[in-house]
Parts: structure tokens; sequence; C-alpha cells
């Protein structure tokens, strides 16, 4: 049977969790002496005793705590653009779900424009937290402020240097997702918004070697392409895994 799952972060022999985590003990009428498990979303997962649980916090006590190494290879990281609403969020929740290692939001020209809030990113760990506790993930994906296409472009470049770097396309020309063999390198897609790449964008995307896939003949919302890309860039990972 699969314990409940909560986060905390860091991770130590004695635990004292508040908060929104806290209050879900009671949410679920767990109790003392119970077993639960933590995950500090960094590749550490703990199975604990709750000792105490008062009104505000829970006292837990770590039995088993167990440290995993992070991936190295095969990291699949989306570069979308910024949906409207609650879009962006379900495209957070279900790439947490599927496994994706970074989610770098891209300010295109066509893109939603969105006043700068330096919360927005706090909002986003939150979601990823619940969907990495809902899937049971170790690692939550590593999510930034949105930025530019250059500047998105070069850090992610930067930080995976023999990465392959992908966009998706409607272009009858452009080779399919599927047929791709991408072994274990990391891949960055880039994932137009709903009006689509500039000719200024996609000029610049063909200087710098970006290769234009595509996954079908439909227009997708973004958010749609994004989790279909991620879907089978997870599902071609762990086929190589294996």
């Amino acid at each position: 049977m699969l314990l409940h799952r909560f986060y905390c972060n860091p991770i130590t022999k004695t635990v004292t969790l508040s908060g929104p985590e806290a209050h879900h003990f009671s949410v679920l009428r767990l109790s003392a002496g119970e077993q639960v498990e933590l995950f500090d979303g960094a590749g550490t997962v703990a199975v604990t005793r709750i000792v105490e649980i008062t009104k505000r916090q829970v006292f837990l006590k770590a039995e088993e705590i167990h440290k995993y190494p992070p991936r190295t290879s095969g990291r699949i990281i989306i570069a979308p653009g910024i949906s409207k609403g609650e879009r962006f969020d379900w495209l957070i929740e279900k790439c947490t779900e599927l496994r994706t290692d970074r989610i770098s939001p891209v300010i295109f020209e066509r893109g939603v424009k969105q006043a700068r809030n330096p919360k927005v990113v706090e909002r986003w760990n939150n979601i990823a937290i619940s969907a990495a506790k809902q899937s049971r993930r170790l690692f939550l994906p590593k999510i930034d402020h949105p930025m530019p296409l250059a500047e998105a472009f070069e850090m992610l470049r930067k930080e995976y240097p023999k990465c392959r770097i992908l966009a998706g396309s409607l272009s009858a020309e452009a080779s399919h997702l599927a047929s791709q063999p991408f072994g274990q390198s990391d891949v960055v897609v880039f994932i137009g918004p709903e009006g689509g790449f500039t000719d200024a964008e996609e000029d610049f995307m063909k200087q710098q070697g970006v290769q234009f896939i595509r996954l079908t003949d439909t227009v997708m919302r973004t958010e749609t392409a994004a989790i279909a890309f991620a879907s089978v860039l997870c599902a071609l990972r762990d086929i190589a895994v294996k």
C-alpha cells in the first residue's frame, strides 16, 4: 500500500511541518503512529512516522531516508509560449506528471502579454509540487521566469551544450517527432504561441541550427502541443533506457 506523500525541504531525522502541508494531515484524518512519506523534490525521499499532530503543526521522525542522484542525460526541456489564464497552470501540472525536467516559458512576439509578477514562478512551483505528489516523481522540474526567445535560447544552449534543439512546426517538410532517434541526448523544444512564430523568430532559430519538428497536421493550442511533445519525448527516453 502506498503511503500518503508530503513535500518537505530539507528532510532531516526529525521534521516539523506547518502551513498547507500540515493542514492536509487533518483533511486525511491521519493520526500519531501512522507512517507517511516525505520528498524534497531534489531526490531525497523518507519514510517517517507521525509523532504528534497539533492544530497548526505536525511532528515526524524519519525511519528511512533514501537519496537518488539527479538525471545527467536524456533531460527534456519544454520552452513554450505562455497560454492565457489557467491553461498554463495545466501545462505545468501535466508536464510535471510526465517527468519533464525543465519548463522555460518564452515571451514570443505574438504571445500573451503578461504583467511582470515576481511570484508567478512560486505559484507554478506549488502546482508542480502538487503534481509531483500525485504522480510520485522524486525530482521537481526546474521552472524559469519567462524570458524573450533569444535570452532563453542562449541560457539553455549554455546549460545543455550537447542538447538537440527542436521547434514545433506544421510544415509538411518537417520531420515527424516519433521518427527521431534521441537516445539519451538532452532535448530542448521551443513551442510557439497560438499566433505562431514570427518570420524573425523562425529566421533566428534557423540561423541557430534549430530543427523544426511536427507532431500532427492539426493546429494545437500551445499547452496541448507542449504536453504532446513532452509525452512522446518522455516515452522515447524510457524506451532508450530499456
